[in-house]
């Protein structure tokens, strides 16, 4: 009867933590809105004082960073096509506020459009700002808010390796500002790089700031028809490592990290995809602002620390790199090759990494080798069921033993029916008399649990298995099954499990037990289909080790 009350246990522990997930997200679906804030009608400037020998990092004012929330519409619209993308670039600002990234579908429903992530709409915003400060008592270098000229209105990559798309600002003091956004073959790397012409007599001083400013998507605190996932704001230090800082974090305090810090990034999330900037400079600041409108605007960036000197009748660069696209391990880790420190962080697999790094990694290798999404989570779940089969053989074993005394135990129950202690005491005395161990089925399945859980992370969090088909109807394993023939497939494995195993002697764990094939089903038909198809398998699995232990002990 342990036995049975502790496969109970973990059933429910198992439905429990599907349930605490999914409300996890569900309860962020609602986010409280942010008072109201009257704005100052004039833009506040940080002034620095040039007599200074070393000129300090202007102060932090919302103003500056964020100004107009809604771009301005009079601005000429620069198109640029590469291999990866269609980037739309608005003259105000030189700012991208649209990326289309044409090897992502949409959907599988419009092959011939891509996934747009970056965007300026009404109902959803995403897009990339960034500027100079100049360290004067007034601002004339060009900010996210400035008006370039541009030479053309149509751009694409072609044959080449390399686009540079420029645009130029000239101040009223004379000195020449030219944006260039180099785009390159086979990358979401997008280098944003100002190359200053000081035609004056004096010493131009400077800082450079980047952000991503988004509103907070309808729907992207999950629910139970949605896959849970993580929509916000991270960023990345050494001392502090891979942190999320969430919408909800930005309304209640700005994120403002002082002290400059090196290998540093700051990034937006969404589902499967990241914009992260990526400074080269050493030494930067990072920061968040939210905005103060009934939609709020929420920006999470990074300014240098210490200015850009350009000296008088000289010219000087400064920039950044900037990656706009899918969470693609592979790009991600060979951006940390090249020192972008913890960039594959924002694959999270949450405390499970340890476990669930090695299992992507086994499940790509595997992918190399058979081409199919699909068959590879279905050869994984093999590999992981056999690395298990001494444990899941001594479970299986002992579940054999239980079933086998079932009926012993059935007649000591009706015969100590007035007397629970007595029966407990007669039960483990037949335990200890056959060699049973009443946890020995149990604790086996407790191991592999992790595995399970992390393995669920990596099919939510992979984009490599966004919208990979399997066959027949299983076109698109990261999305539920559209006829729920898995859940159903699922809920029929799992109650068969149930009947293989030793029955519950107590009504009311046998009532639970044919319930819980139901309550499976329903939980996991808003399931992505490759995580279902992995839990079938392993029932299929399971039912088959089952069913062989059982003829090989009599039961």
């Amino acid at each position: 009867m342990e036995n049975q009350r502790n496969l109970l246990l973990i059933g429910l522990l198992t439905i429990s933590m599907v349930l605490y997930l999914k409300w996890l997200e569900f309860s962020k679906s609602t986010p409280e809105v942010p008072a109201v804030v009257e704005q100052q009608s004039t833009p506040v400037v940080p002034q620095i004082d040039v007599s200074s020998e070393t000129p300090q990092t202007p102060q932090l004012s919302q103003d500056v960073y964020s100004e107009k929330d809604d771009l301005a519409t009079d601005g000429a619209l620069i198109r640029v096509e590469t291999d990866l993308v269609i980037a739309t670039i608005n003259t105000i600002g030189a700012t991208i506020e649209r990326l289309e990234l044409k090897q992502e579908l949409a959907s599988r429903e419009t092959p011939d459009q891509g996934f747009v992530l970056l965007k300026n709409e009404v109902e959803e915003k995403f897009i990339v700002e960034d500027g100079l400060l100049i360290a004067s008592k007034e601002n004339l270098a060009p900010t996210h808010r400035t008006p370039y000229q541009y030479a053309k209105k149509e751009y694409n990559l072609g044959d080449a390796d390399q686009l540079n798309v420029p645009l130029t600002y000239i101040g009223t003091d004379g000195i020449r500002y030219t944006k260039n956004l180099i785009f390159k073959r086979d990358s979401y790397v997008i280098d944003i790089n100002y190359t200053i012409d000081n035609t004056t007599s004096s010493q131009w001083s400077g800082f450079f700031y980047g952000q991503f400013r988004r509103t907070e998507p309808a729907g992207s605190g999950g629910g139970f028809g949605q896959l849970p996932s993580y929509t916000g704001g991270a960023y990345y230090t050494v001392e502090d490592k891979y942190k999320k800082y969430d919408f909800g974090d930005m309304q209640d305090e700005n994120l403002k990290l002082e002290q400059p810090v090196e290998k540093s990034w700051v990034a937006m999330l969404q589902h499967y995809f990241v914009g992260a900037f990526i400074p080269s400079d050493a030494k930067k600041e990072l920061y968040s602002l939210a905005g103060n409108e009934a939609q709020p605007n929420y920006r999470i960036g990074y300014r240098n620390s210490n200015p850009h000197i350009v000296a008088p009748n000289s010219q000087g660069t400064v920039g950044t790199q900037l990656y706009v696209g899918p969470k693609t391990q592979y790009r991600l880790k060979a951006l940390q090759e090249q020192g972008f420190t913890g960039l594959a962080r924002t694959v999270d697999y949450g405390f499970l990494t340890v476990i669930a790094d090695p299992l992507f990694w086994l499940l790509e290798k595997i992918h190399d080798i058979v081409g199919n999404w699909g068959w590879a989570i279905i050869l994984l779940t093999v590999l992981i069921k056999a690395a298990f089969f001494k444990l899941s053989d001594k479970s299986g074993k002992s579940m054999a033993a239980m079933k086998k005394i079932q009926p012993r135990l059935q007649t000591l129950k009706e015969r100590y029916k007035d007397d629970r202690q007595k029966f407990q005491m007669e039960m483990m005395a037949l335990y200890k008399k056959e060699k049973i161990n009443p946890a020995g089925g149990c604790l086996p399945i407790l191991v592999q649990m992790p595995v399970f859980f992390a393995l669920y992370w990596v099919l939510l969090e992979s984009v490599e298995l966004r919208q990979a088909p399997f066959a027949l109807w299983l076109q698109d394993l990261s999305a539920p099954d559209p006829y729920y023939i898995l859940p159903v497939l699922m809920g029929v494995t799992q109650f068969i499990m149930f009947k293989l195993n030793p029955a519950p002697m107590e009504d009311i764990q046998k009532k639970v037990f044919m319930i819980m094939p139901i309550v499976f089903i329903f939980i996991f038909a808003t399931f992505p289909q490759g995580l279902v198809l992995y839990w079938v398998v392993n029932n299929i699995l399971s039912m088959a080790q089952q069913w062989y232990i059982n003829r090989k002990y009599a039961v």
